[in-house]
């Protein structure tokens, strides 16, 4: 009989949740290297254990596989969570507070040749309105102000920001996008959608010195227990060869998360090619592609089958898709011959309903070659809808974060009815009917990063102070087990990823953490009291709380 290898670490707990199974056991994992060797009881694991072997014994403490946040805008997010970059804006109760702010903030910085914010919301302000340029030029600043709001999809300026990027009265909305402007026609200072927002963007998030934001925000996330995620278009910033920096940390061994990127749907085919020829490793690989069909109900850009209540363009309107079905299929279809996982930002029920017939029409022409599709977000979901995605083998990429982040504003309520909101984010009917879920946060659209906080969301759709005790309409909550496995195995899934990662199993990478507690002894409201005590990327530990 062969010798067996002793391993480098063995964790023991009599919490091991494995993501295989939806409930924890008693168990051992071993690792050698970069991978686990083996996964089962103390006397299976035995043989592994050598004189140099760490062995790190969890008592009850949940081990699991490392936390995948499936959707989110690493770059973007790394630099605005840079206190010297950007003013940060969430939580503010108003706009005078946000102005306040970036008073506050430009003061501070003095050298910014332009000054950026992100995280405002006005439907939770205390006079929800839509800002517009008045309030900030009222300011004694010369420079350019662009604030991005919470989702990502909304900017609010200065008319010194407008006038910067040549955007006037003369300026075409570009399709798919909105330029707001006043009664006498000038450019109001409120831009939406990407097609929009980008002019402004695309000049002021080039961040030249992007590697240390970068490595910060991993250091960041390894002591949140996170060890990959899915990087979405787009980028959301413009500095060059992005990528290629995520390539160049990780062959530096600087590194210590994994990065499935998803690059643009509707660039030419031969660059989506190259990036493929070019990442395609277990620490940055691009793993498909992204489009973005529609946007958010809060500035009525999310394509509904029925219309908005108070839509300010009338009452028959329901939100425009960003392009047309026959433009969907095309791309769909070239994607899918090509051999490219698709992930589409749908929040609106139309846009999905879109999808799902470019998936059909995608696969009655070329079969199914092995892609993946998945919708990103699927807020509103018609329920024979998801009958449809499950035949066809579309996934769920869905943020549990979102539900309570946005029901307790009355903003749907206003503008889709109590029924269309009462059927929002319908977690539990796509796990009852089949669809695999991959969990993530569209960091940095979102009021915590923390998987746990995540966990804890999906579970009881309760606002982070506890309220509503009873959640938002909890009979769409996931299982405590469902949901770690959809942060983990799930996310892996959706990301074609799921032979290498995502659970704890001999030939798997050795992503592994170990949290405080067993949250599946606990009352689902304490989840939030749990912390990651260990974190292991690629074999390696990378955070300790009692190092930290």
């Amino acid at each position: 009989m062969e010798a067996v290898v002793p391993s480098d670490v063995v964790l023991k707990t009599t919490a091991l949740f494995t993501a295989e199974e939806l409930e924890p056991r008693a168990g051992c994992v071993a690792v050698r290297g970069s991978e686990i060797v083996a996964v089962g009881s103390p006397d299976k694991v035995q043989p592994f254990i050598g004189p140099d072997t760490e062995v790190i014994d969890a008592g009850n403490k949940l081990v699991m596989p490392g936390f995948n946040d499936s959707h989110m805008h690493f770059a973007l997010g790394s630099i605005q969570k840079d206190e010297d970059f950007c003013c940060d804006l969430m939580f503010l109760p108003s706009e005078q507070a946000c102005v306040d702010a970036v008073a506050k903030f430009a003061a501070e910085h003095p050298d910014n040749p332009w000054i950026y914010g992100q995280g405002w919301y006005s439907p939770a302000w205390e006079n929800p309105i839509d800002p517009d340029c008045r309030s900030l030029d009222a300011l004694d600043i010369d420079r350019p102000i662009v604030l991005s709001d919470f989702s990502m999809h909304v900017v609010w300026c200065n008319t010194a920001a407008l006038r910067a990027v040549g955007i006037d009265r003369n300026t075409p909305t570009p399709e798919g996008g909105l330029i707001r402007h006043f009664d006498n026609g000038e450019p109001n200072g409120f831009l939406s959608e990407p097609q929009a927002t980008n002019i402004l963007l695309d000049v002021v998030l080039n961040k030249p010195d992007l590697d240390a934001s970068l490595l910060k925000s991993m250091r960041k996330f390894n002591k949140l227990g996170i060890t990959s995620i899915g990087d979405m278009y787009p980028l959301g910033v413009t500095t060059p060869g992005v990528y290629d920096i995520y390539d160049r940390l990780a062959s530096e061994d600087l590194s210590t998360l994994r990065i499935s990127y998803y690059s643009a749907l509707d660039a030419p085919m031969a660059e989506s090619q190259a990036l493929r020829v070019r990442h395609h490793g277990e620490r940055v690989r691009m793993a498909g592609l992204k489009y973005i069909l529609d946007g958010c109900p809060e500035a009525y850009t999310a394509y509904m089958h029925e219309p908005y209540l108070n839509a300010p363009t009338g009452k028959d309107f329901r939100g425009e898709p960003a392009c047309n079905q026959e433009t969907l299929d095309r791309m769909m279809l070239e994607a899918s011959m090509n051999g490219f996982d698709v992930r589409i930002h749908a929040i609106g029920d139309a846009s999905a309903t879109m999808i799902i017939d470019a998936v059909e029409r995608a696969e009655e022409v070329c079969g199914n070659k092995g892609a993946r599709f998945a919708i990103e977000h699927t807020d509103n979901l018609k329920l024979e809808d998801i009958a449809r995605m499950k035949r066809l083998g579309i996934n769920a990429a869905i943020q549990p974060q979102h539900p309570i982040g946005g029901l307790g504003q009355g903003v749907y309520e206003e503008s889709l009815g109590e029924e269309r909101m009462s059927h929002m984010w319908r977690y539990r009917e796509e796990a009852d009917g089949g669809i695999h879920l991959g969990l993530g946060t569209d960091w940095p659209a979102v009021m915590s990063i923390d998987p746990i906080d995540t966990v804890y969301a999906a579970v009881t759709r309760s606002e982070f102070d506890g309220h509503p005790a009873e959640g938002y309409f909890r009979e769409n909550a996931l299982t405590l087990g469902e949901t770690l496995q959809a942060h983990t195995l799930g996310s892996a899934y959706v990301e074609g990823f799921e032979r290498r990662l995502g659970s704890l199993a001999a030939g798997k990478l050795a992503d592994i953490v170990i949290l405080s507690g067993n949250p599946f002894e606990m009352n689902p409201m304490a989840l939030r009291d749990l912390e990651v005590e260990t974190t292991i990327f690629n074999g390696r530990v990378v955070y300790r709380k009692d190092e930290a």
